[in-house]
């Protein structure tokens, strides 16, 4: 497993009247038993995260961390990353997260950095987070928006013959207007797009403490990765048979997992001089959008 070099801690949740030690075994005391529950990550069931608590279930029990119980950001990340470290190997366990600006850490293994390394640590900025979310939206529905664009353009074209007839006389005129109408239909799409990834982002400053953490941006020979600095151990990545495509804007590559997860790197956090050779090394491995 990746992040096995974690200690592991224990949290007491008041209002279920339980105390969890998380480690290398999820074991749960209750208040009125001095025998606790002993589970391996392995017979978990399903794990998710929402914006309120975290999720644990087996066979015939399941568990709720609220995110109010954790002390600080930093033992909340020390939670999510030694549970979803120790389940990257439970293939059959439902894993399920939301709200979340850098990949599970359950897609993640444990590499040789030695090779090919560049590294870049900062915090993420809102446009980096608003292009990214921008594009990726755009890329899987910019068909779509572009065929009601011209549909509408069609439309427009055939409501100004029928109101306005003498077709010869005006064509050039039913054309001009039907073409702008159709641009700014799609146009009026992609600002609705915009809207909703500035919501996202919002949604991810209110919900996820990374957005406050420093992150490192990894991409070596093996891999890549986005991991909180609080807890980077140096040889997690995920591999680059697990990227899906990636794609880029003004001020960063994004690059699309199987699981759907975005690992978002910014480009200012390297320098000018390695920002071509990263886009080099990212589209030698894995497809472009």
């Amino acid at each position: 497993m990746a992040f096995e070099s974690l200690p592991g801690f224990m949290i007491d949740v008041t209002q279920n009247n339980q105390t969890f030690i998380i480690g290398d075994y999820f074991a749960v005391f209750n208040d009125d038993s001095n025998m606790p529950h002993v589970y391996e990550w392995d017979a978990v069931r399903e794990y998710s995260e929402t914006n309120d608590s975290f999720s644990i279930s087996f066979d015939r029990e399941q568990y709720f961390l609220p995110k109010n119980a954790f002390l600080d950001n930093m033992q909340l990340i020390h939670f999510r990353t030694i549970a979803e470290g120790m389940l990257s190997g439970n293939k059959s366990a439902v894993k399920n997260v939301k709200s979340r600006i850098i990949p599970p850490k359950y897609d993640y293994v444990n590499a040789d950095l030695s090779q090919n390394l560049m590294t870049g640590t900062g915090i993420y900025s809102e446009k980096e987070i608003n292009t990214g979310s921008v594009s990726h939206i755009y890329g899987k529905i910019k068909v779509p928006i572009w065929l009601i664009a011209a549909a509408s353009a069609v439309l427009m074209f055939l409501a100004l013959w029928m109101m306005g007839g003498n077709l010869e006389k005006n064509y050039i005129f039913y054309l001009v207007i039907s073409f702008f109408i159709g641009l700014a239909v799609g146009t009026v799409i992609y600002l609705i797009l915009c809207v909703v990834a500035r919501y996202r982002y919002s949604g991810f400053l209110r919900h996820d403490v990374s957005t406050v953490e420093n992150i490192v941006f990894v991409v070596a020979a093996d891999g890549f990765g986005a991991i909180e600095q609080c807890i980077y151990c140096g040889n997690e990545l995920i591999p680059w048979s697990f990227a899906k495509y990636f794609y880029e804007t003004k001020h960063s590559i994004s690059i699309v997992c199987k699981d759907k997860s975005v690992c978002c790197i910014p480009k200012r956090l390297f320098q000018k001089s390695e920002q071509s050779n990263l886009l080099d090394f990212i589209s030698a491995r894995v497809d472009q959008d």
